[in-house]
């Protein structure tokens, strides 16, 4: 009996420590465009890499008003593109959270939520969807999409080479 309770104690410990290291890791550090920046130009920078179907403005995301913002649709993207830039940084960090309250579910598979203040995270899997946001300076972004990590990568080392 205690071999039994012994076996099954590490077995739960091997495998809380496994599903803690594959889904609470970075996804990535994330970038945004410079302050300065348009929500326009940040947009259309990113048509360097992805060709543009559609683009438009857009005040929120599902039934929550994040405030104005724009959204794009790229040639190659199972998915939607949307930014939003404010005059106050902590805009986007209370804005960002709005997303990851609606949203967030700790007990999905795919679920990483990282507030490191200055910057914070965010993805999870959908029903068949994946929902990226992330938040830093006085920027929010949110992509959702099926097959997207791709895209995001691209989207950050875009908006890491203006920051250099």
């Amino acid at each position: 009996m205690r071999k039994v309770k012994k076996s099954a104690y590490l077995f739960t410990i091997v495998f809380f420590t496994l599903l803690i290291t594959y889904s609470c890791s970075v996804p990535f550090l994330p970038e945004v465009p410079p302050s300065s920046y348009s929500l326009e130009a940040a947009i259309n920078v990113l048509t360097g890499k992805y060709y543009l179907l559609d683009s438009g403005y857009i005040n929120g995301f599902g039934d929550m008003n994040l405030g104005e913002g724009r959204y794009a649709i790229f040639d190659g993207v199972d998915g939607m593109f949307m930014i939003f830039r404010y005059e106050d940084p902590e805009q986007a960090k209370e804005n960002w959270s709005k997303v990851t309250k609606k949203y967030g579910n700790p007990f999905k598979m795919k679920y990483v939520k990282i507030n490191m203040g200055s910057y914070g995270v965010f993805t999870i899997r959908l029903e068949k969807t994946d929902l990226y946001a992330w938040f830093k300076d006085n920027w929010l972004v949110v992509i959702t999409g099926d097959g997207v990590e791709g895209f995001i990568q691209d989207v950050n080392n875009v908006y890491k080479t203006l920051k250099r």
